[in-house]
C-alpha cells in the first residue's frame, strides 16, 4: 500500500500565504484534490490512518456512503503545483510503500512453481 504524506505541501502553502480560501477563489487547486491532500496530511503515518479511519466510521459519511480510500493525485496535478510554487515534488510530499512479502517477485514464482507442480500431478 502506497502511503502519501501531503504535509510538506500544506506547509509550503502556509509559508507562502496561500489559504484555502485563496485557492477555491483563484481555483489553483481543484477541491477535491485539495480534500486528498489535507487529509494526507499529518505528522506521522499513523496520524494520517488515524484521519482516515475517523472520516470513514463518522456516522453521517457512513450513512452517506462517503468513503474515503485514500489520497492518490495525478503525476500532472503534482507537476502543476510543482510550477505554481516553483519547487520539486520532493518538496511537497513524502510516500512510503508499505511492503507487502505476498506480492514479491519470488513469492510470486513460488506460487507459479506450486502451481504447475499440482497441474503435472
Amino acid at each position: 500500500m502506497l502511503m502519501i504524506n501531503y504535509n510538506k505541501l500544506m506547509q509550503k502553502l502556509k509559508e507562502k500565504g496561500i489559504t484555502t480560501y485563496i485557492i477555491r477563489q483563484k481555483g489553483l487547486i481543484p477541491q477535491g484534490i485539495l480534500t486528498k491532500m489535507k487529509m494526507c496530511s499529518g505528522n506521522s503515518w499513523e496520524e494520517i490512518e488515524n484521519n482516515i479511519k475517523e472520516y470513514n466510521e463518522k456516522e453521517d459519511n457512513v450513512k452517506k456512503g462517503r468513503v474515503f480510500a485514500g489520497g492518490d493525485v495525478s503525476t500532472k496535478t503534482i507537476e502543476d503545483i510543482c510550477q505554481l510554487l516553483q519547487c520539486q515534488p520532493q518538496d511537497l510530499i513524502d510516500w512510503e510503500v508499505k511492503l507487502n512479502p505476498e506480492l514479491s517477485y519470488e513469492s510470486i514464482c513460488e506460487r507459479e512453481k506450486i502451481d504447475t507442480e499440482s497441474q503435472d500431478n
